[in-house]
């Protein structure tokens, strides 16, 4: 299960989310936006799954502006809880595509 998180001006539609998830599953990698930045360095320190072997890097996709979350964990809500929060409080956008819903 993915979940994507980017800046964006204001919140997206689902629509609009799923145009930009096919996007970055077809772009570079590249540098970080800052508050994508400040995103990714928050989430890599919590832990994901304290049991699991896999860390955060193994987990993460990161391209100029935008970050997908490939959530491999058991307790999936519990990371997608987590991934939300942060992304909301670094003014991102948050895309789960498996059901098309975009969290802002």
């Amino acid at each position: 299960m993915d979940v994507v998180v980017w800046r964006a001006p204001g919140p997206a539609s689902s629509a609009e989310a799923a145009a930009r998830y096919a996007e970055l599953r077809s772009s570079p990698l590249g540098a970080f936006e800052p508050s994508v930045a400040a995103f990714v360095r928050e989430l890599r320190q919590t832990s994901p799954d304290p049991s699991s072997p896999l860390s955060w890097n193994d987990a993460l996709t990161v391209a100029t502006d935008a970050v997908i979350v490939h959530v491999v964990w058991p307790g999936q809500q519990r990371v997608l809880d987590l991934v939300s929060l942060l992304a909301a409080r670094h003014g991102l956008v948050c895309y789960e595509p498996a059901r098309q819903v975009a969290m802002s």
